[in-house]
């Protein structure tokens, strides 16, 4: 090849003797062919630009929707640690004798009554069991004064600032918290909770102040730390804004509030935007999430080389495959060009007989770049044997090249695989179009997994000659998106894990209500397709949820009006997050029906009878039954059977084959085992 194309020289295309004219209209073109090279260079490069770009800005709002997610479930833990902390705090500071000593001692001013003086051991004590029992550094009541009269065991002494935070909270009638801040080897911040006072009438007074003083660095480095599921290069950071300013927190590392504000945040801080950290070389992909009531900022991240690490090897193969159709659409037009262009005549004869040595020369070009690309490429005739196969394909098939022809498909691939081809041959010859598709191929080396497309091969007279076929190894890239997929399945599944650890009353609920949905989907012989749609639905069915304030839904009593309308919100939430992570559309429409009945009672859309999809109807009777059998704050669990009761008793309301279907899996032997389970609160 290499003697080939070192005697293929354009210029000795030309015979000495040609005239003038004819010297011309080489020259011509030479120059055609320069601009049809310019003109498929620019075309290839712009092509795959674009393709690179659309590749970057998927993997880019992959990234956006996977950090956003899990930034607002960590601002969400964050949150619930500082509430369930201020709560335990309301245990003490509610508690009617020490409501009754805030208000004796703020009301005696200068001086201790003796009688009130005798219990200060008693409180002393009091304050020092909390203080101990719930790990915190130091714990003070503090008069409107400012003056401490309680302090626990160990306290130390009380900063100016503490004490104006303490007497301004005299204003307030909420638990808040002070701003972090480093003291010797630990992080710390303040609790300031109101005591009410014991003898007030109406609208409860304020007696005192009870400030507990909290180590804050274990909890917040174990939720900023990665988790199992992070990726390389992911990253949680903590930050603290005062006047305007954020200043980074690092529970691990001293001095833990950075002494510094930094410049990489600002009110746009929720913007998903690479910002360049202090310390880091490269670029970060992050997003942030106010943690509410708080002056705290959480920013999850990950390193742009993490984050693009798969694009290059994509950028590397559409370059790749671009330079190869460049060559070979090049090199046919050039030869097409030529042969065109030459004239009938003596003088154009000789130049015919040269062109002809340079269009076999081209061919033989072809013909190495058909040798040495990565496609398979084969030709089969009309009864389905190879009249000729590339070395790539010999490679593959783990075949010597030279002994392809005459064999056929199932010669080399097998019984199975030579069905599906041959279907694809007949497809092609009978309707004249091309067919492609992506096939399972069983090899040497494993399963492949290969896009195959197939179409005529016609002689010049318009003549079925063959059928050329063209494959693309796709094993890699598939692999690529079915990891892609399961770390999608993973973080929906730490989704659901995450809310029901926050709410007690979601605690393996998904789980049974897939359970119950699936074996009834079964009895209903469902299609494969919907019975697949309830599985998943089931799983993803409280997703919206997360979405709901903590304090709504782990609410120990009924809900007001305004509550439920907010509770009920979370449907649409859940579509809207759902089609955000490209979750099929009839999973999102189940979850997004499962909570309409038959007679237009349901919500968000009153929808009715057949407007509501099977699987939203088991999927929401499914939800009902297990939410009933289980108990809650504001209200008494019921029987299996007699939630059953209340959709015999409504048949307008209940699709009534769901009900027979439910009936016959619950007095089953698998149906009983499960009933027993809920009573125990455990999986069967």
């Amino acid at each position: 090849m290499t003697d080939t194309m070192a005697s293929l020289d354009l210029n000795n295309v030309m015979s000495d003797d040609l005239n003038e004219k004819q010297t011309s209209a080489g020259s011509r073109t030479v120059q055609m062919f320069a601009l049809l090279a310019i003109f498929l260079f620019a075309a290839c490069y712009f092509v795959t630009d674009y393709f690179i770009e659309q590749r970057q800005s998927e993997l880019l709002e992959e990234i956006k929707i996977r950090q956003e997610i899990t930034v607002s479930g960590k601002a969400e833990i964050v949150r619930t640690w500082i509430d369930e902390t201020g709560q335990r705090a309301s245990s003490l500071a509610n508690h009617p004798l020490f409501k009754l000593f805030a208000d004796e001692i703020n009301q005696s001013q200068a001086e201790i009554p003796k009688a009130l003086a005798n219990q200060l051991p008693y409180m002393q004590n009091a304050i020092t069991n909390f203080a101990q029992q719930n790990k915190l550094i130091a714990a003070y009541l503090i008069g409107q004064n400012g003056r401490a009269y309680l302090a626990s065991n160990g306290s130390p002494a009380l900063k100016e600032a503490q004490r104006k935070s303490a007497v301004d909270h005299y204003k307030s009638r909420k638990i808040s918290t002070s701003p972090m801040r480093a003291s010797g080897e630990n992080l710390i911040f303040d609790f300031l909770v109101p005591v009410f006072s014991a003898q007030s009438e109406g609208q409860e007074k304020i007696a005192g102040v009870l400030l507990m003083t909290v180590s804050s660095s274990a909890q917040l480095a174990n939720i900023l730390k990665p988790s199992s599921l992070s990726a390389e290069g992911e990253e949680t950071r903590l930050y603290q804004v005062s006047d305007g300013k954020y200043k980074e927190i690092t529970p691990t590392k001293i001095p833990y509030i950075s002494a510094d504000a930094t410049d990489i945040l600002n009110a746009q801080f929720s913007e998903f935007i690479p910002r360049k950290f202090s310390g880091e070389n490269e670029p970060v992909y992050s997003t942030g999430k106010k943690i509410s009531d708080t002056n705290l900022i959480l920013l999850q991240g990950l390193s742009a080389k993490s984050a693009l690490s798969s694009l290059k090897e994509f950028s590397y193969a559409v370059y790749g495959l671009a330079a190869s159709l460049f060559i070979v659409v090049f090199s046919i037009f050039s030869g097409v060009w030529l042969t065109l262009h030459n004239q009938n005549t003596k003088a154009m004869a000789d130049q015919y007989k040269n062109l002809a040595h340079q269009i076999n020369a081209q061919r033989r070009l072809l013909g190495s770049i058909n040798h040495t690309i990565a496609e398979l490429i084969g030709l089969t005739d009309a009864a389905g044997r190879y009249v000729y196969a590339n070395p790539a394909l010999a490679r593959f098939a783990n075949f010597p090249l030279q002994s392809i022809p005459g064999k056929t498909d199932r010669d080399i691939f097998g019984d199975k695989a030579a069905r599906i081809l041959r279907d694809m041959d007949q497809q092609v010859i009978e309707t004249e179009k091309p067919v492609n598709g992506i096939l399972d191929l069983e090899t040497h080396d494993g399963i492949k997994h290969v896009r195959i497309e197939k179409s005529r091969l016609l002689d010049d007279d318009g003549l079925f000659m063959g059928v050329v076929t063209v494959a693309s190894d796709m094993t890699d890239y598939i692999l690529q998106q079915r990891k892609n997929e399961e770390l999608g399945r993973k973080t929906i599944a730490i989704l659901v894990r995450m809310m029901e650890d926050n709410d007690p009353y979601l605690a393996g609920h998904s789980q049974r209500m897939g359970d119950l949905s699936s074996h009834v989907a079964k009895i209903m012989d469902l299609p494969a397709t919907t019975q697949q749609t309830i599985a998943t639905g089931a799983n993803l069915s409280q997703i919206g949820k997360i979405s709901i304030p903590s304090k709504i839904r782990t609410k120990s009593s009924r809900l007001t009006k305004q509550e439920t309308a907010i509770m009920q919100g979370h449907v649409d939430r859940a579509a809207a997050l759902l089609n955000e992570m490209e979750i099929d559309e009839v999973i999102v429409a189940a979850i997004a029906q499962m909570f309409e009945r038959m007679d237009g009672s349901g919500y968000p859309n009153n929808l009715k009878q057949t407007e509501i999809s099977m699987a939203a109807r088991i999927l929401g009777m499914a939800d009902i039954l297990i939410a009933r059998v289980s108990p809650r704050s504001y209200r008494q669990s019921i029987s299996v059977e007699e939630a059953m009761e209340v959709f015999r008793s409504n048949p307008g309301k209940y699709d009534v084959d769901v009900v027979v279907a439910m009936d016959e899996f619950l007095n089953s032997n698998k149906g009983r085992n499960f009933k027993d389970s809920l009573g125990r609160n455990r999986p069967y």
